[in-house]
């Protein structure tokens, strides 16, 4: 199968084969990305916005994936470093030390191109009804180019109402970036991919001010395979205060941390389904 990859990433592919220079003796240092899951998940996040970098990334992801024993239902991260949302205005008085971190993955129904025609819906909505009241997304940038790929990078931004259990909800904004890029999976096959990176800048609380959510940072990666289908691995750094905290315990939250992402993947599919993309 003929693969047609997006014009800036074929760039992009051609850069990671380059060494960065050390600045002595004429040597160079060759390019690299981290290939531990709680390195790399920060990796790829930080450099959202590199195709290049994250090309290599994504590659290490792909071998890691690979090289796995077994699949996990998901795996608990570390909190982000601080390098990693140099960029980003987090909300004030947070600390990423704070965030609970959680990463899944797993194979999707749908093809890359009918993921991008979701994530060009302006309402989200439809992702899932019973968990959002309000998901309007505005493009800043990109709206009218990333769908066909004359375009490698897309900038929205998401006004939100989280609809949770006992009737809270809690509305926050929330800022979601996607970058069109390439890696080259264990055959050596040069394939295209999406990466997404979101945040909030500014804490979201319910009216009784006792749940919210003070900070949220997401990583979302979609990978095509050769034989067309896509894999999908979601990450989610965050920061919550629910009503249930002082009952519930860190396992438990950990485990609905996880489920959650789960969820976002089979809601993600059975809508773009229900959309007839």
């Amino acid at each position: 199968m003929t693969q047609v990859l997006f014009p800036n990433a074929r760039r992009a592919a051609l850069l990671v084969t380059l060494a960065w220079s050390a600045g002595c003796g004429g040597k160079t240092d060759p390019v690299t990305a981290p290939t531990e899951l709680e390195d790399l998940a920060p990796y790829l996040f930080q450099h959202q916005d590199d195709a290049a970098l994250l090309s290599l990334g994504l590659t290490s992801l792909s071998k890691w994936a690979d090289a796995r024993a077994t699949v996990d239902d998901g795996y608990i991260l570390p909190s982000l470093p601080e390098d990693a949302i140099e960029d980003i205005t987090p909300p004030p008085g947070t600390s990423l030390s704070d965030t609970m971190g959680g990463l899944a993955d797993a194979p999707s129904t749908a093809t890359l191109q009918q993921h991008i025609d979701f994530i060009l819906l302006p309402d989200q909505t439809v992702v899932d009804p019973d968990d959002y009241s309000t998901f309007d997304r505005t493009f800043i940038e990109g709206g009218d180019c990333f769908g066909d790929g004359s375009c490698d990078r897309l900038v929205t931004g998401n006004d939100m109402v989280k609809t949770a259990a006992f009737n809270v909800t809690i509305p926050y904004f929330y800022f979601k970036d996607y970058q069109r890029t390439t890696y080259t999976d264990v055959d050596g096959v040069e394939l295209p991919a999406v990466v997404s990176r979101g945040w909030i800048e500014e804490e979201g609380w319910g009216d009784d001010h006792k749940n919210g959510v003070r900070q949220s940072y997401t990583l979302d990666v979609f990978q095509e395979a050769a034989d067309g289908k896509v894999h999908r691995t979601q990450a989610l750094w965050t920061e919550m205060v629910l009503i249930i905290d002082d009952v519930a315990s860190q396992s438990f939250l950990e485990d609905q941390l996880i489920l959650g992402l789960h969820d976002v993947f089979d809601d993600t599919d059975n809508a773009i389904v229900e959309q007839g993309l």
